[in-house]
């Protein structure tokens, strides 16, 4: 009886976590959002263009983030289509994923920082646009500030989604420990472009089945 009950309560238990788990799953658009899988100065996943495109150890989390990097006229520029560069899975049209990351850093009065996410289809037109975001002016070396985009469900005949991050001339200055002699250098980590896998709540009875189990297991082996 007991290992009949014990058999049973096991598999109770894990339907009970295979539920747990499908709530927290998420889909990401975006190959190495954390720049974790780098070496010396080249993130796997992402596009290097003009100048200035670095990995630095000043980080959100983890021990890199993207560091970009404009000291004159022209811009720092990193990019990624999640499917030709990142190799990730095709996004899927209907679903409505969120952008977000972490920034922090100094544009200064001269400089600018943008962002661009736009959904393509298999041969590169632009099927939903975010537009060049400006967001520099809205981060410094105080505190890491979070940005979110919602660009909207995924168009039909969507396949990839590709990301821009840009910078023009800023400042001379201080900044933290690792990045004392700054020219208008902006750090960007935990890139994510996902939505969160369909939550189904668990029937409390369920949850009053699994506790019952427990409780007759332990009574049994008590006799």
């Amino acid at each position: 009886m007991i290992r009949n009950l014990s058999g049973t309560l096991a598999l109770a238990g894990a339907l009970l976590l295979a539920s747990t788990a499908s709530q927290a799953a998420t889909v990401n658009g975006f190959a190495n959002g954390g720049f974790e899988d780098a070496t010396g100065n080249v993130a796997a996943g992402w596009v290097g263009a003009a100048q200035g495109y670095t990995i630095s150890k000043y980080s959100y989390s983890g021990e890199n983030a993207l560091r970009l990097q404009s000291p004159a006229i022209n811009s720092a520029v990193a990019l990624q289509n999640s499917v030709d560069d990142g190799g990730m899975p095709p996004l899927t049209p209907g679903d409505n994923p969120i952008f977000s990351f972490w920034m922090t850093g100094e544009q200064g009065s001269l400089g600018v920082v943008n962002y661009a996410l736009r959904y393509l289809d298999s041969v590169g037109n632009i099927l939903a646009d975010s537009q060049a975001q400006e967001i520099g002016h809205l981060i410094s070396w105080d505190e890491w500030t979070y940005f979110s985009y919602d660009l909207g469900v995924v168009p039909d005949g969507t396949t990839s989604a590709f990301i821009e991050f840009s910078q023009a001339i800023g400042p001379i200055g201080t900044g933290p420990a690792g990045e004392e002699w700054t020219a208008g250098i902006v750090i960007i980590d935990d890139v994510y472009l996902g939505v969160e896998a369909s939550v189904v709540p668990l029937p409390a009875a369920a949850w009053l089945f699994g506790s019952a189990l427990i409780a007759l297991v332990g009574i049994k082996r008590r006799k």
